[in-house]
């Protein structure tokens, strides 16, 4: 699993460098401000994956092999925060 700390704040968002888990290249992203793991699409290859804060940093998760609680469709539902009939 690709990780990185290297970020920086520009007007108030943080933008962090990560490397894609698909490409292996490195863009930005802006990780959401309430830690929840994101989808982002890669700048250099358009493939979508997932960026989740770590205690380490950052790291970015193929769509495919990311566990549950770090797919930001499936945390929804796996941990009870969709709307109930």
């Amino acid at each position: 699993m690709p990780r990185s700390n290297r970020h920086t704040l520009e007007a108030s968002a943080i933008r962090v460098e990560i490397r894609c888990p698909y490409c292996l290249m490195h863009t930005e992203a802006e990780p959401a401000s309430n830690y929840e793991p994101i989808y982002v699409p890669c700048k250099v290859c358009s493939q979508k994956f997932i960026l989740e804060r770590t205690m380490d940093g950052f790291q970015a998760l193929k769509i495919e092999g990311a566990p549950c609680c770090s797919d930001p469709d499936r945390r929804e539902i796996e941990m009870g925060m969709g709307q109930e009939e």
